[in-house]
């Protein structure tokens, strides 16, 4: 049977929803009545706001393009005017290559040559200024059509040091390969006061030893490009009255859809504000970039003048101000055309609100009697299923609890016993040494107290474990204040004598730094590192053994480096030596717990970083290849 109180959760569910329905449905439409001028506007604002920020964009992408395309042409216009004239050169070399190969048999060389010097004598290309020149190796001049008056004069009898020089550069790469391109500088006719910068390209004529060539100024080459650009940018048409318009820093605009504004300096336009057009298009140009807002002189579509929002950017290499813009009555058109579409959506979603929130009801009205009769059938059978879960999940819980607790403690006992194998054999080692020495009369006393310390250091280090992993699931374990050089120092008191017995070098590059963390958790993690080091080391028979070990300070944090020369680890593996209960020892040696600790230690504990690689290094002349252990802990640690 069911209680009172779900009798009344079972009328809450059937009737609430209905009174929900009818509710929600009748505020939003009140609300909307009410509330859709304030809606409008703020669309309205929000449509303004994105057609500037799209338009903006717009032009913005427009101007960009255009500076990419002049950016890449100039980039590339060295590259062209190579291409043009080594084009021109192998074009005059066909030619001769073809007189001769005619008239080899049946003229003379004389009368080749002079057939070849009236085929190339008066072409011309690049608007008169490129012509071709030969001159035999040994310095003769064979054709010169500017100056004839040099043909069949050896230049190397010239006094000019500058001309003989750039003939002898030419002769020595052309004496390498069969044609080179030249750089120089060298006075124009119309300007001998300064030298311009000039490229050549020559190419062997191998019948006579003689080489063709030309030349043209890369400044003359340049010019002649920004016609081409400007042509072009002069052509670009996109939108409705979209164009991209080019002024010099003088005022002169380069580009215009007005024609007649190309050419003309106009640096004192301004528009009917008092705003100087011109001058702030070339101050944004100037800066870098920048948008412009001003009454436009002439709008493209209707002749007249028009608000304007124009994106400028400079080209400062050629001292050019590059912008286009769009023009704001546009928005306008937009907003009366939007407004009257918004006021229409709106009604249309009033009714269809009513009629939609009417027939919500009616369902809502038959799904709720119809789910509540099942409820009532069902509630009963479920409150039954509920209670049997909720026992039979209070006994999981008990028993995961008591697993846990045994998981923990298994885990904390193979811990224990991976850290005390190797002090324990350490003892074993000692003692037995000295067993022996004594029963040969063979020690001294000083070496008996040396090995002692050595026992009761060791012994110390197994009982501080017991406290260390017993802190390790203390969830209020202290920080403290540490020096990490001696931490390293109280290491090597532990590990540096065995290292030594199995002929392993310990090379330190330590520094006095202080961090803020736990001691202990640190030192287990060293000792675990360098251990397994040493069992990789001791497979080396051939090498040499070492391991390294650096502190270095960055910032507000300190790197820990542990690197061996054991080979590196391999890699199929290296990505899992992180994993608990991963080893490759056998298992009277490992169980595969200690570098996932460490792991556990440094993130959840320090907050910081472990991880291993493998690298490649030369070591005094030698190349060695091994792990590293790469540790990073911040200065200050907080407690977490």
């Amino acid at each position: 049977m069911l209680s009172k109180k779900e009798i009344k959760l079972i009328n809450f569910i059937k009737y609430t929803p209905i009174l929900i329905v009818v509710f929600i449905c009748l505020s939003i439409t009140f609300l909307l009545y009410i509330d859709k001028n304030i809606v409008l506007q703020n669309d309205l604002k929000i449509l303004q706001k994105e057609y500037l920020d799209k338009n903006k964009e717009l032009i913005k992408d427009e101007v960009n393009k255009v500076y990419d395309y002049i950016l890449h042409k100039k980039l590339n216009s060295e590259e062209e005017l190579k291409k043009d004239i080594k084009n021109r050169v192998l074009e005059a070399h066909s030619v001769m290559t073809y007189i001769y190969e005619k008239y080899k048999d049946i003229e003379t060389k004389e009368q080749i040559t002079n057939r070849i010097k009236d085929s190339l004598r008066e072409l011309r290309f690049n608007d008169n200024r490129g012509y071709f020149y030969i001159y035999s190796m040994d310095g003769y001049n064979i054709l010169h059509p500017l100056l004839p008056n040099l043909e069949n004069i050896n230049i190397l009898n010239s006094k000019d040091e500058k001309v003989k020089s750039v003939f002898l550069n030419i002769k020595k790469e052309l004496e390498i390969k069969d044609e080179t391109y030249n750089e120089l500088y060298w006075e124009k006719p119309e300007d001998l006061n300064s030298g311009h910068k000039k490229i050549t390209f020559n190419k062997m004529f191998k019948p006579y030893n003689w080489h063709i060539g030309t030349g043209e100024y890369v400044d003359d080459f340049e010019n002649k490009l920004k016609e081409q650009i400007l042509d072009y940018l002069n052509s670009i048409r996109y939108s409705k009255n979209g164009y991209i318009l080019v002024v010099d820093s003088k005022g002169t605009y380069l580009a215009h859809i007005q024609k007649a504004y190309i050419g003309v300096n106009r640096i004192n336009l301004k528009d009917e504000n008092g705003f100087m057009i011109t001058k702030e298009i070339i101050k944004a140009g100037q800066i870098g970039e920048g948008f412009l807002k001003y009454v436009g002189t002439i709008k493209p579509e209707t002749k007249l003048p028009a608000e304007k929002i124009t994106y400028v950017r400079g080209f400062k290499d050629w001292h050019w101000a590059i912008g286009t813009g769009f023009y704001t009555d546009e928005l306008d058109e937009q907003i009366k055309s939007k407004e009257k579409e918004f006021k229409e959506k709106y009604f249309n979603n009033l009714i269809n609100l009513l009629i939609v929130s009417s027939i919500l009801t009616l369902i809502f009205l038959f799904l709720s009697f119809y789910i509540s009769k099942k409820l009532q059938k069902r509630f009963y059978k479920y409150k039954q299923q509920v209670l049997t879960h909720i026992k039979k999940d209070k006994q999981r819980d008990i028993i995961l609890a008591n697993q846990s607790k045994m998981a923990s403690m298994g885990e904390m006992l193979e811990n224990i016993a991976h850290q005390w194998r190797q002090p324990l054999s350490s003892i074993s080692t000692i003692s037995t040494g000295i067993k022996v020495k004594l029963e040969y009369s063979d020690v001294e006393k000083q070496e008996i107290i040396s090995s002692m310390d050595m026992i009761s250091t060791t012994t110390k280090y197994l009982s501080q474990t017991i406290d260390d992993f017993r802190d390790y699931f203390n969830p209020n374990k202290e920080l403290s204040n540490f020096n990490l050089k001696n931490l390293f120092i109280n290491v090597f008191d532990l590990v540096e004598k065995q290292l030594n017995q199995k002929e392993i070098i310990l090379i330190k590059n330590l520094q006095d730094i202080y961090i803020n963390g736990y001691k202990n958790e640190l030192l287990q993690v060293i000792i675990n590192i360098l251990n397994n080091s040493k069992d990789q080391l001791e497979k080396n028979e051939n090498q040499g053994k070492y391991i390294f070990i650096e502190i270095k300070k960055e910032e507000n944090r300190v790197k820990l480096f542990i690197k061996d020369t054991a080979g590196g680890i391999p890699k199929n593996i290296i990505d899992k030596i992180f994993e608990p209960y991963f080893t490759t020892k056998f298992k009277s040696k490992g169980t595969g717990i200690g570098l996932y600790m460490s792991k556990e230690i440094i993130e959840k504990h320090m907050n910081g970083q472990i991880i291993a690689y493998n690298e490649k290094f030369v070591y005094e002349n030698r190349s060695y290849e091994g792990a590293i252990f790469e540790i990073t802990l911040f200065l200050e640690l907080e407690k977490s």
